[in-house]
């Protein structure tokens, strides 16, 4: 077993920048035998620690680049440990699934971007704690692995330039999970960047991430039993009647992205729309920022 043909393939210098899933993979010899956050689960970046497998205990950077119900993207990097110091360094891309109300993330093993001679992918299965600070469980796909522990801390290891990943770049007022979660707390309501093209209700690709967020911090558990309001808004432009219904469908789509990828019951979710009452930017009652969807604690 220390040939695998298919996955032997040299990447080339566009593969080198692939992002990974959530169903953690890991490296391991052939022939192998078996063997600080916040109150949420937040999976995205870098993961630190260890794992074992027939080489022993290995130091592991995984970082995640992508975490939705939909899938995940993620980047295995494994090196030496300094108990163990006689492992090579190599890479490979990773996918998977994350189910953001248990925790779940579950990594396959993809293609290689640096490979020492006789080592193969892997696979993990594991839950991130309530506290979004550990990440942890069983190394699965092949004998001879066991366990992995991953933390947010530091990497120890530099990753070689085939290890580098390419991470989503950042969109200008763009909050992530933890953003929302503390205004939420803290004022009630935030007005997220969820926008939409003239007269349309269809999310756009550049709102579902913040979307993605929003998903993962109202399953957290302290929001798990809130109900929320999705208050439409639009700009000044058309009917003031056409405006609040095309706002009112603005935040069923809202409502609907987060009851089919989330499981959030619909009942949560309170939908309103306030048409062009509520401008965001009043003194430029037309501009596209106007074309958003507000999230309010109700209770």
């Amino acid at each position: 077993m220390r040939n695998d043909p298919q996955r032997g393939v040299r990447p080339t210098a566009a593969t080198a920048c692939v992002l990974i899933a959530l169903s953690l993979a890991l490296a391991a010899p052939a022939g192998a035998e078996s063997g600080e956050a916040e109150d949420q689960r937040t999976v995205l970046g870098e993961w630190v620690g260890t794992y074992v497998c027939a080489q022993g205990l290995t130091g592991l950077t995984l970082t995640v680049a992508e975490a939705t119900p939909a899938g995940a993207r993620a980047l295995f990097h494994f090196y030496a440990d300094p108990r163990n110091p006689k492992v090579p360094t190599g890479c490979f891309t990773m996918d998977g699934d994350y189910d953001p109300g248990s925790g779940r993330l579950r990594l396959r093993g993809g293609e290689w971007l640096l490979r020492p001679g006789g080592y193969r992918v892997v696979s993990f299965d594991g839950e991130v704690d309530a506290e979004g600070g550990r990440f942890s469980g069983q190394v699965t796909g092949t004998s001879g692995c066991k366990q992995f522990d991953l933390g947010r801390r530091p990497s120890p290891a530099p990753a070689p330039a085939q290890c580098t990943i390419a991470m989503p770049v950042a969109q200008p007022g763009l909050v992530d999970a933890g953003g929302i979660g503390a205004a939420l707390a803290a004022d009630g309501r935030i007005d997220l960047d969820i926008l939409f093209d003239f007269g349309q209700a269809s999310l756009r690709a550049d709102g579902t991430r913040q979307l993605d967020e929003l998903g993962r911090v109202l399953l957290s558990p302290a929001l798990a039993q809130r109900r929320i309001g999705l208050h439409g808004h639009t700009d000044a432009v058309g009917g003031a009647e056409a405006n609040r219904a095309l706002s009112e469908r603005r935040a069923r789509a809202v409502r609907d992205y987060l009851v089919d990828g989330f499981g959030i019951p619909a009942a949560r979710l309170d939908v309103r729309g306030h048409g062009e009452d509520r401008l965001k930017l009043p003194a430029a009652p037309e501009d596209p920022a106007n074309r958003r969807v507000e999230v309010v604690l109700l209770d």
